[in-house]
């Protein structure tokens, strides 16, 4: 009995020296990241710099943005890629959601409208029916690119959160339809134009540049790394938001993305 307590006050201390030395080591800990097919290629050159910096991580490739901030909200990843601040401020104030955006913001995009049918917003024909986002914030977003346009005019005693229904003036009458933001760039072969993010244009091997008008505004729109308010502090948080802006992922947009993406430096 003696020799048995032995062995096991042994086995004890030699498991309580190996949770410390665990404990000492966090970063062998694999974090999970959130990001649609984009941003998982944003952040793929930078897995080196990110793995050198003492941070194992899985990139969980999801199908919309909505899953990735949700995933992130719930706890099933650590953090997440792939959506503006302002998207992410529209979640958080619908589902009470408890999400920050990483401060120094990397990088944002554009939207623009284009058409597969027609050159300029000129020769749109009257009851032309038009593709937009079909998210709170995104629609918003659309709509008054529209509205800088000429197209249509909003309704001016409201200044945010525009939808369908503000619209107070639509010369062409142009008929809206609305839908998911990943699907307005497969709409424009059925319709004679449509929102789209310059991302999604440019993952469908579309020119992104081919926009008849664009936003001005996106530099209000930062995208960067998502994560829980009570992960702000994290060290891994910070590693993972400068990874964002490091020379790697830098190089790695200007190569495969030409363009799409803006650093706000």
């Amino acid at each position: 009995m003696k020799k048995l307590l032995a062995g096991l006050s042994c086995f004890l201390i030699i498991l309580g020296l190996t949770a410390c030395d665990s404990a000492d080591k966090p970063s062998e800990a694999k974090l999970k990241i959130a990001c649609n097919e984009v941003s998982c290629a944003i952040i793929e050159p930078g897995l080196s710099w990110i793995k050198q910096h003492g941070l194992n991580v899985e990139l969980v490739m999801m199908d919309n943005n909505v899953n990735i901030i949700k995933s992130v909200n719930d706890g099933s990843v650590d953090a997440g890629v792939g959506v503006h601040s302002k998207f992410m401020e529209s979640f958080n104030q619908q589902n009470n959601g408890k999400l920050v955006m990483v401060k120094p913001y990397p990088f944002t995009t554009g939207i623009g409208f284009y058409s597969e049918r027609y050159k300029s917003l000129d020769t749109l024909p009257e009851q032309a029916k038009i593709a937009i986002m079909n998210d709170a914030m995104n629609m918003d977003r659309g709509l008054r690119m529209l509205q800088s346009a000429g197209l249509i005019e909003l309704d001016k005693t409201k200044n945010d959160s525009y939808s369908l229904l503000d619209i107070t003036k639509n010369p062409k009458q142009l008929e809206f339809i609305d839908m998911d933001q990943t699907q307005t760039v497969r709409s424009l072969q059925d319709v004679d134009g449509a929102v789209v993010f310059f991302t999604h244009m440019r993952n469908a091997n579309k020119d992104f540049r081919s926009y008849i008008v664009r936003d001005k505004s996106a530099n209000e729109f930062p995208m960067g790394l998502v994560v829980r308010q009570d992960n702000t502090e994290q060290p891994w948080a910070n590693t993972l938001a400068e990874a964002l802006r490091s020379e790697s992922v830098r190089q790695g947009i200007t190569k495969n993305f030409d363009g799409v993406f803006e650093y706000l430096d």
